[in-house]
């Protein structure tokens, strides 16, 4: 019986690292003051080389920001062409740096 629940980018990283015996992914957040807000952004680190989300958004919407980054990584690690923007809409974001 198939899953209802789709697998995170996340996810699939998490995976794909274990699977090819490679030290488990390491996220770092951002954060960057812009006047009364702070704007919130993540990357993630896999084999010594980071992968950032393209985004810059409100700290609740962090989680979508590593998403993004596993996204961006997994992709480039499996031979995926990455777009300049996500695939789908991860909620509100900043313009990007």
């Amino acid at each position: 019986m198939a899953s209802s629940m789709q697998e995170t980018y996340v996810q699939k990283l998490q995976n794909y690292c274990a699977t090819n015996q490679i030290a488990q992914p390491q996220f770092q957040d951002y954060s960057d003051p812009r006047g009364i807000r702070t704007a919130w952004s993540s990357g993630v680190i896999v084999q010594g080389r980071e992968y950032r989300a393209h985004l810059w958004r409100d700290y609740r919407y962090l989680e979508q920001s590593r998403e993004e980054a596993a996204e961006i990584a997994w992709k480039t690690l499996t031979g995926v062409p990455v777009t300049n923007a996500p695939q789908f809409a991860y909620g509100r974001g900043y313009t990007s740096r």
